[in-house]
């Protein structure tokens, strides 16, 4: 993302109804949206653009948000790209690391974005080393009450 550019932002969410609220919110934040239903449609969508971060629910219809951040961890492609999940299957809020975060459903649109924001302030600043980003996806996993 160049200077000045809105950041694209991919919202991975099988609820329409969740993804339009998202959208909906990270637009206001002056952020660009691209909406993918499913971990398949993530990858893919991925891999055909460039996005500055990815909101992830953590129970898709095809794979668990930890499984789909793990594939996004071992390509050198998207190793780097900051992650957040939101989901009602969390014990509670975890605070960002490693350019891995959590917010837990229902979230305000204004802890959206400012989540978001510090992914990003994250990844330009140098992000973090790969094996930190493995260990703080483990770590988040052991807080989802329903497991890959």
């Amino acid at each position: 993302m160049s200077s000045g550019e809105a950041p694209y932002v991919l919202v991975v969410e099988d609820d329409q109804l969740v993804r339009t609220f998202v959208r909906f919110a990270l637009e206001r934040g002056g952020m660009r949206v691209i909406e993918a239903e499913d971990g398949n449609s993530a990858l893919r969508a991925v891999a055909e653009r460039q996005v500055d971060a990815m909101l992830v629910d953590g129970l898709l219809p095809d794979m668990h948000g930890v499984a789909l951040a793990g594939r996004l961890l071992e390509d050198p492609g998207t190793a780097s790209l900051p992650i957040c999940f939101l989901s009602g299957a969390v014990h509670s809020h975890r605070q960002a690391e490693a350019g891995i975060g959590c917010l837990t459903k229902p979230v305000r649109p204004a802890h959206l974005i400012a989540q978001v924001q510090r992914l990003l302030e994250w990844r330009d600043g140098g992000g973090s080393p790969i094996d930190e980003r493995r260990q703080a996806l483990r770590r988040l996993e052991n807080g989802f009450m329903v497991g890959p």
